[in-house]
């Protein structure tokens, strides 16, 4: 008898554990709550998307709670700088010391970033918000662990690739780079396009995909095509297209291209 009392109170304790660990998870890993990678493109850094959350700050829809750097060997640089408040989004600012690294490396970096979020927060997935080449590697992620990937925000990334002597007109700072591992990658027909092309009907459906175009004249933002940009059409029909009068750059320095983000995360 006191054997079937006790393997009761063990079954009745393990079902109570679980509910209210479930229920905390639920309430961590809601839309107001899902910590948000910013990520940002080749050559990018601090301030490549520090001003834009900055703005999300400033306008109070969301409170950055960890900067995070990679050191070129891959190890992880943490500082906290804040905490996750109910119905703010909780924004958390990735930097690449190593930022003309291949797609491949860096796809590994954000899902060792993902991982310690997720041990951190207590949360199951995150959401990701990424410019240029930092949509590549998120779309490669999401490839790699859909589980973990819960919305996903590019802008001006070249999916389908890009011209990189264009690039270097724009941006003349990318000849110093023009051998890189990133520079191959983020050219028309590589290897890491292909690769994530081909596996584009493994997309998952649950991922929501917002994804932001610039247009300044002949359907492109300068570097990016618009056709380029919007390329995640042909891997799910759960994204939202839209095209800004920005340069590739300003995509990341506008505030329509803000609340349009905002907006999406939230799922107003």
């Amino acid at each position: 008898m006191r054997l079937i009392i006790l393997l009761i109170s063990i079954v009745l304790f393990i079902s109570l554990c679980f509910y209210i660990f479930s229920s905390q998870t639920k309430r961590v890993d809601s839309s107001s709550e899902t910590p948000i990678l910013f990520i940002h493109g080749y050559l990018g850094s601090q301030k490549s998307l520090g001003t834009m959350i900055k703005r999300f700050e400033q306008n109070g829809w969301g409170n950055k709670i960890v900067y995070c750097v990679v050191h070129a060997d891959g190890t992880l640089y943490w500082k906290t700088t804040g905490k996750i408040k109910e119905g703010t989004l909780p924004l958390i600012h990735v930097v690449f010391k190593r930022a003309d690294a291949s797609v491949q490396e860096q796809k590994q970096w954000v899902e060792q970033i993902i991982e310690e979020v997720k041990k951190i927060y207590k949360v199951s997935s995150v959401h990701i918000v990424a410019h240029s080449m930092g949509g590549l590697t998120a779309t490669a992620v999401s490839l790699s662990v859909p589980q973990h990937i819960n919305k996903l925000v590019t802008l001006g990334s070249p999916i389908k690739g890009l011209d990189h002597k264009e690039l270097m007109e724009m941006y003349p700072k990318s000849r110093e780079h023009q051998s890189s591992l990133g520079a191959r990658d983020l050219s028309f027909g590589s290897n890491a396009l292909q690769e994530i092309y081909i596996n584009r009907h493994t997309f998952a459906r649950h991922i929501e995909v917002f994804s932001g175009a610039g247009d300044i004249g002949d359907r492109t933002d300068g570097v990016v095509t618009v056709s380029s940009a919007h390329g995640l059409e042909d891997f799910t029909p759960e994204v939202h297209l839209q095209t800004f009068h920005e340069a590739h750059s300003d995509l990341h320095e506008s505030k329509e291209v803000d609340k349009v983000v905002y907006q999406f995360l939230k799922g107003n």
